[in-house]
């Protein structure tokens, strides 16, 4: 089963992620009369946040293949070293993957590779640059620096770099958006026959921002504390 684990993410009665890890992890079947009654998650780290034993929490499990399992557990004995949650494994509940809807603000740069307009695909220009301001599995919103106006159902392919991962992709255009003076601001677009492995580039960019921005919320909210 571990090989088929992607992350597994811990989240308190207030629905806050404490902890996430992608190793380190195990898992122990506790049966009664021969009959599975539930697993033990047992999970080895470092500064592994304490949480009460006995306390209630809620173990994701996203597997490879994308799927997101939730799980309804109990802390058993917690450590810095050590923490072991028992699942209650009749309550589990599979979850829509909310990365592919969920948008995540960025501010990225990518290169056009070309557009494509029914049969018709506009040349390789090497200066023809993008910015790349939110981005979910299922899509992106860009902006092109040129004059032209790109219409609905155009194909933009692009490069960019997330996390140091260079990434190819191919997006149509959904919607345009306009100021009130009829400037196009940008263009909503969906990606177009993207591989798993692709997705699991976004999907780790998405995970990676969103750490990014809880970690800095945690700053703040110490800095504010001691002031």
């Amino acid at each position: 089963m571990n090989e088929k684990i992607k992350t597994i993410q811990i989240f308190n009665q207030n629905n806050e992620m404490i902890l996430e890890c992608s190793k380190g992890f195990s898992f122990l079947t506790r049966t009664v009369n021969r009959k599975q009654v539930d697993d033990v998650l047992m999970i080895r780290g470092k500064n592994i946040p304490q949480i009460a034993s006995g306390e209630a929490a809620d173990v994701v499990i996203t597997t490879r293949g994308g799927d997101r399992i939730k799980y309804f557990c109990t802390v058993g004995i917690c450590t810095s070293r050590q923490l072991r949650v028992i699942l209650n494994i009749e309550k589990a509940k599979k979850l829509e993957n909310q990365r592919r809807y969920y948008r995540i603000k960025t501010a990225i740069n990518c290169r056009i590779a070309d557009v494509t307009r029914g049969e018709s695909v506009t040349p390789y220009n090497p200066n023809l640059y993008g910015k790349i301001y939110d981005i979910n599995i299922g899509g992106v919103f860009i902006a092109v620096e040129t004059d032209e106006k790109y219409r609905e159902n155009d194909l933009i392919s692009f490069t960019t770099i997330l996390n140091s991962n260079r990434l190819e992709a191919t997006a149509k255009v959904l919607r345009i958006q306009v100021t009130d003076e009829g400037e196009v601001v940008g263009y909503r677009c969906c990606f177009i026959a993207m591989s798993s492995h692709q997705e699991d580039m976004i999907s780790s960019y998405i995970n990676y921002l969103q750490l990014e921005e809880r970690r800095i919320e945690l700053e703040i909210e110490k800095m504010k504390k001691d002031s």
